[in-house]
């Protein structure tokens, strides 16, 4: 068993908080910097070098570079495949393919005092949800029903008042509902039980699929002050859009038959959309003709989202109810009136500082005779800024309401750095290009292993005013997966998640 400070993360302690979550919130705000073909090709190091729409994205000074106007469109398309390790098992899922959208749309080039100004109006798949997480292994030390069964005791309640109670959570009420959480007089005293945590053995599976991903619209100027200074501003209107299902599945490996636990199930179905808004703005420097250096600002991202959440549990007690089976089921729909359950609320995603730079080799105003560049960015950004609120005015009831949640990601977060490098050589018509991209740990405990790393390659066609991109990366990302945790001082038990992959992107653009 992993030693792990264990810190509740009210994934079941309020009806109200289905997906409230830090993991939820990590989702919206851990993610690769994606950009058009060649950008991408390159690592997503975007920071000092311009001349690209996805420039938008991460630094609008570099809109600056654009003399002429552009349009541009990335398809792409992903594959993947995942691996979980939990519990010294180690599973396989099915792979995941799905078409994607990299930065795509006009960039408006030699506008006003001087041909000085550029605009440009993009759409950017910024994150792709889709994957599957599927994992299975024999526990020994813990149980799904342990949460339920203290959140059920610390109520104080009884179970006819906390079935009808809004303060305690659905699967509570659903373990509740079935017998699996119950209460029973044990050396002469009255107390609340879980009954799978009386098999010494437990078979548990957990498998989550999940599709969706961002979509950001970004509006963003950029101008050049002099031959030396560039400034840029840009506006993105993130659009969010999340399906998952969750299925975990706990049975009883010890052989007794007479335990009163054969297995217990719980499905969950789960949907999130929202819109938000956020600001960039940043600026390059070139001390000499070939150095390009630059440094941008990204806003925490404000998100408005509607959550749609419904489930289901079942549970087998064998001779629990003898002469009659031991089965029994709920769903959400019976404890809240045969309707999903609807939230609103707000979750804030961290800023990035972005620091870069380039050399450009051969360095001159005739962009046909540059020869290629290296460039690099270097970014900083601390997942304890994210932060979760009301969708509506912000009171003291409801700072009290959500100040939990936003004390377990100050817990159990931290800041990180993120690396992007790239380089590309140009052969009269033709470029070749490679990249890499390394994304840190956000978690603070070091036994929870997480990274995102890309290693990408491609080449590129420039020939009057038609231009080309193929680029192909290789992800390997790595994260944890907590089927359900336990109160402290308890240590939770989690599976190592590995997904590996590849994006394919095709840019084609035009002169206009």
């Amino acid at each position: 068993m992993n030693k792990i400070v264990s810190i509740v993360l009210f994934l079941t302690l309020a009806q109200q908080a289905a997906a409230q979550v830090p993991e939820e919130a990590l989702r919206l705000s851990w993610k690769p910097q994606m950009g058009t073909a060649r950008n991408q090709a390159i690592g997503g190091a975007m920071g000092s070098l311009g001349g690209d729409g996805t420039a938008n994205l991460v630094n609008p000074a570099g809109l600056a570079f654009f003399k002429t106007s552009d349009f541009i469109i990335t398809p792409g398309y992903q594959f993947g495949k995942g691996t979980g390790l939990f519990r010294g098992t180690s599973n396989k899922s099915e792979q995941q393919n799905n078409i994607g959208l990299g930065t795509s749309g006009f960039v408006f080039g030699g506008f006003g005092y001087k041909a000085r100004n550029s605009f440009a109006i993009t759409v950017t798949r910024t994150a792709d949800f889709n994957q599957t997480t599927q994992y299975k292994g024999q526990n020994d030390y813990s149980s799904f029903a342990e949460p339920l069964a203290d959140e059920f005791a610390s109520s104080g309640l009884t179970i006819d008042q906390a079935l009808n109670s809004n303060n305690i959570s659905l699967p509570t009420k659903m373990a509740l509902y079935t017998y699996l959480v119950d209460t029973a007089t044990i050396g002469g005293s009255n107390q609340v039980i879980a009954r799978s945590e009386f098999t010494s053995l437990l078979n548990q599976e957990h498998i989550s699929e999940i599709s969706g991903g961002t979509t950001e619209i970004t509006l963003g100027w950029g101008t050049e002050i002099n031959k030396k200074f560039m400034a840029g501003f840009s506006l993105g209107i993130p659009i969010v859009k999340i399906d998952r299902n969750t299925y975990f599945r706990e049975s009883d490996a010890s052989g007794d038959l007479d335990n009163d636990f054969n297995y217990l199930a719980y499905r969950e179905n789960f949907n999130l959309t929202g819109v938000g808004v956020n600001l960039k703005g940043g600026l390059i420097y070139r001390p000499k003709e070939y150095i390009r250096l630059g440094l941008a600002f990204h806003s925490p991202e404000a998100l408005m989202l509607k959550e749609t959440f419904s489930s289901g549990f079942a549970a087998d007690l064998e001779n629990l109810f003898a002469p009659n089976s031991g089965y029994d089921s709920a769903s959400s729909f019976d404890l809240t009136g045969n309707a999903s359950e609807i939230y609103r609320y707000s979750t804030y995603t961290p800023g990035k500082i972005i620091i870069s730079g380039s050399y450009v080799f051969r360095e001159v105003e005739n962009i046909n005779r540059q020869k290629g560049f290296i460039t690099a960015d270097i970014e900083f950004t601390n997942y304890k800024w994210m932060k979760f609120g009301s969708s509506e005015e912000e009171t003291q009831e409801t700072k009290a309401y959500y100040k939990p949640f936003n004390d377990a990601i100050d817990a159990i977060y931290k800041s990180a750095f993120n690396f992007r490098v790239g380089g590309e050589l140009k052969f009269n018509i033709l470029m070749a290009r490679l990249g890499f991209a390394y994304y840190g740990s956000p978690y603070k405990d070091k036994a929870l292993k997480a990274s995102k790393m890309n290693l990408s390659g491609g080449l590129g066609y420039r020939h009057k005013g038609v231009f080309v991109d193929l680029t192909y990366v290789h992800r390997i990302n790595k994260d944890v997966n907590f089927p359900y945790r336990v109160n402290a001082p308890r240590a939770n038990t989690f599976a190592n998640v590995k997904e590996t992959g590849g994006n394919v992107l095709l840019t084609v653009g035009f002169k206009i």
